[in-house]
């Protein structure tokens, strides 16, 4: 039963995703973005690793003759893996009860697929 205890805890542990993988597209290739902070680099990126956190991400995107973008990226929460309450079940289904109390599979994290539009800057 430790062991079986040990496993479970492990994957519970192990189990919730701390980035996720998102798509960062403008209507103008070649933009730079920066999140957090951290350059990321030029549109069109594709499956860009952002770390998951409960707080809004800070982004800027910039590109010679547009107005820069300053803002957030829009936010969900995510249902985690259910590999825990699966192999509790495997193992025990009298466990199956007490990891879904003892499990929510829940994080926040970034959408996975992010479309800015940047506007021209005005010919003078």
């Amino acid at each position: 039963m430790k062991i079986i205890a040990s496993v479970l805890i492990c994957v519970m542990v192990m189990g919730c995703s701390t980035t996720s993988k998102v798509n960062i597209r403008t209507n103008v290739p070649g933009a730079s973005v920066v999140v957090d902070g951290r350059d990321i680099g030029q549109t069109p990126l594709e499956s860009i690793e952002i770390k998951n956190k409960s707080e809004g991400y800070r982004v800027i995107i910039e590109k010679e003759g547009y107005e820069t973008y300053t803002g957030t990226l829009a936010k969900e929460t995510k249902a985690g893996p259910m590999a825990a309450v699966i192999i509790g079940y495997a193992f025990c289904w009298a466990l199956l009860p007490a990891l879904l109390l003892l499990y929510i599979p829940y994080v926040d994290g970034p959408t996975s697929d992010q479309y800015f539009v940047l506007k021209e800057v005005p010919q003078s």
